[in-house]
């Protein structure tokens, strides 16, 4: 088999059983599922095209103010396909890119973030231009803020396609590939295997040069440091390879399991979030309920059952809260769970 189908984790016998408190939404919010989850700022992806994202503030059990930000068009302060990413202070970053995916436009630093208008107001904004720096082959939705001048992203230039992950220096506009290439067994052209292993993907880090990558399709997951141009892999949390193969430069899955990864993380901890596809009315929804914690070492620490199923979670920084977004199948309406994770 080209591809392994077992968890690098034993079982872990602190299972422990959590009840949700529904949080309270004004009407106004009318985002369609979390990107970020910045101090006690939630941006949401947006359903309407006119802005890029929701921002609303999550305060004693409610979500309040929202409202649209960070609008979308060709102007000097409007954005096309973004990305956010919180700096190691309070700086919030914002990665522009065009539908194409195929370069960056711009990376945008809001270092006011105290209130809403604060993060709204462009014209304290430092936007620098990408657009110097060569084609690059990625879907930019995640990004981790490195330092004053680099970014990590999955992706790379086209000329170095065999490589997943890049350092970009934003003040000099160049590109780092970092050397990592997964072993899957698969034997394909190596555009096939960086677009499996980049699209919808996600990386995180704890800001200690310990970083999370988790892959777009199954559940393989590892976390790792980076040490000059390459990528030393620290523990691999899960190991279940996609199942696909090269097609004309392209990949194409022969079967998926149905499981799949969501996760979260902060400084102390990475929640990964156990999700599968389900068939309801004939339709296929992917959820879960079990949630597995693991420190930066990668141990397995602990086992959350959530009383609610959901398909995105957040956690707060300070870790004491986790936010499960759920789709309630009955009413249609969008959900927003809260648990008291805090000494759990």
């Amino acid at each position: 088999m080209a591809f392994s189908c077992t968890s690098t984790q034993k079982s872990n016998n602190n299972v422990i059983k959590l009840n949700g408190q529904l949080v309270e939404s004004d009407s106004a919010y009318y985002g369609s599922s979390p990107i970020l989850l910045c101090d006690n700022f939630l941006f949401s992806h947006s359903d309407d095209v006119a802005s890029k994202c929701i921002i609303s503030v999550l305060e004693d059990g409610r979500l309040i103010n929202s409202q649209p930000i960070f609008d979308a068009g060709n102007g000097e302060h409007e954005f096309h396909r973004i990305a956010l990413a919180k700096g190691s202070g309070t700086e919030l970053f914002v990665l522009d890119y065009p539908n194409s995916c195929n370069k960056l436009l711009s990376l945008t630093k809001i270092s006011y973030t105290e209130t809403i208008s604060s993060i709204k107001d462009s014209k304290v904004w430092k936007k620098l231009s990408l657009a110097a720096i060569p084609s690059i082959r990625c879907v930019f939705d995640t990004f981790i803020s490195l330092s004053d001048s680099t970014i990590l992203i999955p992706g790379s230039t086209h000329n170095e396609i065999g490589h997943i992950l890049s350092v970009i220096d934003y003040k000099n506009l160049t590109v780092t590939p970092l050397n990592y290439w997964p072993s899957d067994g698969i034997k394909c052209d190596s555009l096939a295997k960086h677009s499996i292993y980049t699209d919808n993907c996600r990386i995180y880090g704890n800001n200690d040069n310990l970083f999370l990558y988790v892959c777009g399709e199954e559940r393989f997951a590892f976390i790792f440091s980076i040490e000059g141009n390459n990528i030393k892999v620290k523990k691999e949390l899960y190991s279940t390879y996609p199942d696909y193969k090269g097609m004309n430069g392209n990949y194409m899955i022969n079967e998926r399991s149905g499981k799949s990864l969501v996760t979260a993380a902060n400084k102390k901890n990475i929640y990964a979030f156990l999700v599968e596809d389900k068939l309801i009315d004939k339709r296929v929804f992917r959820s879960g309920n079990v949630i597995e914690v693991y420190n930066w070492d990668g141990v397995l620490e602990k086992t959350i059952m959530l009383d609610k199923t959901g398909d995105f979670i957040k956690v707060s920084e300070n870790n004491d809260k986790l936010y499960l977004f759920s789709n309630n199948l009955k009413s249609g309406e969008l959900e927003l769970w809260m648990y008291d994770i805090k000494g759990v």
